[in-house]
């Protein structure tokens, strides 16, 4: 059984050559994993690195940038409830300051709710587009050049 050979259709705009490849066989082949007695890992070409597929977000960051407040906030919010609600006399004196405090608690979680709506919403809207739009660019292997062919 003969093997054919199929002709790249496809050929860069700016040099003329049919010498592309697709965004993740370019990766694949810059990608290699390794591992040794101490270490192990993974190591990149500079082609592999331009060639990197697009990430989706994380909820890690909001996470941790509004969570540290929240804690903060509640804490001792409560703690100074707990104050008022033993009858000190010097506690009375902290109703407004433990008012804010939690309504400042209430607001940081409204800010995380929405962090996480932001990032859900890019998530299913934007990165399935990023995503099937680096799956269908080619690189120039001649001249370095991306282009954007539908298929």
């Amino acid at each position: 059984m003969a093997s054919v050979s199929q002709l790249n259709p496809y050929q860069c705009d700016q040099c003329g050559t049919t010498n592309i490849v697709a965004a993740p066989v370019l990766y694949q082949q810059g990608t290699r994993a390794y591992s040794g007695t101490f270490s192990s890992g993974t190591s990149q070409s500079f082609s592999a690195q331009a060639a990197a597929p697009p990430d989706p977000r994380g909820y890690g960051r909001p996470l941790l940038l509004w969570g540290i407040p929240i804690c903060f906030t509640f804490f001792w919010g409560f703690v100074g409830l707990v104050g008022i609600l033993n009858r000190s006399k010097s506690a009375l004196a902290l109703g407004n300051t433990v008012a804010i405090l939690l309504l400042l608690g209430v607001a940081c979680v409204g800010g995380m709710l929405l962090s996480f709506r932001r990032i859900a919403r890019y998530n299913r809207e934007v990165y399935p587009r990023l995503q099937w739009n680096w799956e269908h660019t080619y690189f120039c292997r001649r001249c370095g050049k991306l282009r954007l062919i539908p298929s």
